[in-house]
């Protein structure tokens, strides 16, 4: 009986002692977030804003001392600028997406703070090209935040009225095959595609056959053999009336809500917003991986991202590392940004996490999934800091009334000559 007593009472100091240490640590929570106090202010765009104003309110109810303004300008980048060139330090965050971030490290030299030693310790979560597009002369100067992995939504109903078995849809062959199908039978448009530097169909294509405008040594790269498959391609694609351009993600949608279109290249941004704000299309759409070159070709791209990058002159350099290692660690944003907004996060820990795991009922299948393993599969895009001062040109070069009637490797020779002058 004694044993009995003893053995109870040491029970009970165990966890008297468990308890003790863990209000400890409540408490040391508690205190370093008592210790953050000031204000800082992010700049962005439209499309981010949503995400951040989630984020923002989240990271103010844990701090309670911490203001943070978030401004909301569709010329960010222009208003940045202006802020760096006249040593405006009012400024303290601003957002940057994947594809102009070296330009403008080129262009504001001494524009962004260098945080190579922050992201040491966060290396391990993150894609290596996301680090590395941030990085000049060895140095760090921004946080990774999001990525953009592009998938085809498609309507389930179309096809299976046709007879075709999706999953036999393989090569882009075999989505010409089935587009003219479809075109005959049900006069629906094919495949939608918005034009702009996250979603361009040469780039894009370009990607699944690991190349792009630069080569790994920087140096125009319209020579490489495989820039004539990509344009071939995308030529037979809209010779056959496959691909139909939008002018903006929000018209490509739209046609989609009215059945004009049958398909279109998607992203997770599209994916949730489907989701969450056209529940009566429950059912009706399903997503697969874009079509490779060839019979087991590569089929992972991704295009685009978010960066958020600190002032170099913000006096507010601390409490702006803390507000963003809180978004790139709260598991919990990082989830609920993917769901609600289709932020889908470059850091990698809630990757394994249960939802991710989850067949979607809109979808009818596991499209987080779906999304993180073609980031995990994709070639890094090789953006540096000419990448805009040549979009326009091979854009230009590329169009469609440029090929008509001309040999695709003598379009591409010109190219690579007046850029390699320019």
């Amino acid at each position: 009986m004694k044993k009995s007593i003893k053995f109870l009472v040491m029970i009970i100091l165990i966890v008297i002692g468990a308890n003790a240490v863990s209000c400890k640590k409540n408490n040391s929570v508690s205190n370093n977030s008592e210790d953050l106090q000031g204000k800082i202010t992010v700049l962005t765009d439209k499309k981010h804003e949503q995400p951040l104003r989630a984020a923002i309110e989240d990271f103010q109810k844990v701090n309670k001392k911490v203001s943070v303004d978030l401004k909301v300008d569709n010329n960010s980048y222009g208003k940045f600028s202006e802020s760096v060139k006249n040593k405006d330090k009012s400024i303290d965050i601003v957002t940057m997406d994947d594809s102009y971030v070296q330009y403008y490290l080129d262009k504001l030299p001494h524009g962004f703070l260098d945080v190579s030693g922050e992201i040491d310790s966060y290396k391990n979560k993150l894609s290596k090209s996301k680090v590395d597009n941030l990085t000049k002369e060895n140095k760090v100067y921004g946080f990774p935040w999001s990525t953009s992995p592009k998938v085809i939504l498609y309507r389930k109903d179309i096809v299976s009225s046709e007879g075709i078995n999706i999953d036999d849809i393989k090569t882009w062959s075999d989505y010409v095959e089935m587009g003219k199908k479809i075109i005959k039978d049900k006069g629906k448009k094919v495949l939608g595609n918005v034009e702009n530097e996250n979603s361009d169909i040469y780039l894009l294509m370009a990607n699944q056959l690991g190349v792009s405008y630069f080569n790994k040594d920087n140096k125009v790269n319209f020579n490489d053999k495989e820039w004539i498959r990509v344009v071939d391609t995308v030529k037979n694609l809209y010779s056959q009336g496959i691909i139909y351009d939008y002018n903006s993600k929000e018209e490509l949608i739209n046609s989609a809500k009215n059945e004009e279109i049958m398909s279109f290249v998607s992203d997770p941004s599209c994916v949730s917003y489907f989701m969450q704000n056209i529940p009566n299309e429950n059912g009706k759409w399903g997503v697969i991986q874009l079509p490779a070159f060839e019979p087991g070709g590569n089929r992972d791209v991704s295009l685009g991202g978010c960066n958020l990058m600190i002032n170099n002159l913000s006096s507010n350099a601390k409490l702006s590392k803390e507000f963003i290692k809180f978004i790139i660690n709260n598991n919990k944003l990082a989830l609920e940004s993917m769901v609600k907004y289709g932020v889908l996060p470059v850091s990698n820990d809630i990757y394994n996490l249960e939802k991710l795991n989850k067949s979607e009922d809109y979808f009818n299948c596991r499209v987080w999934q779906l999304l993180v393993n073609t980031e995990k599969g994709c070639y890094q895009i090789n953006y540096t800091p000419y990448f805009f001062n040549i979009r326009d040109d091979v854009k230009n070069s590329l169009a469609q009334s440029n090929l008509i009637n001309k040999d695709t490797k003598v379009v591409l020779d010109s190219l690579q000559k007046y850029l390699d002058k320019k």
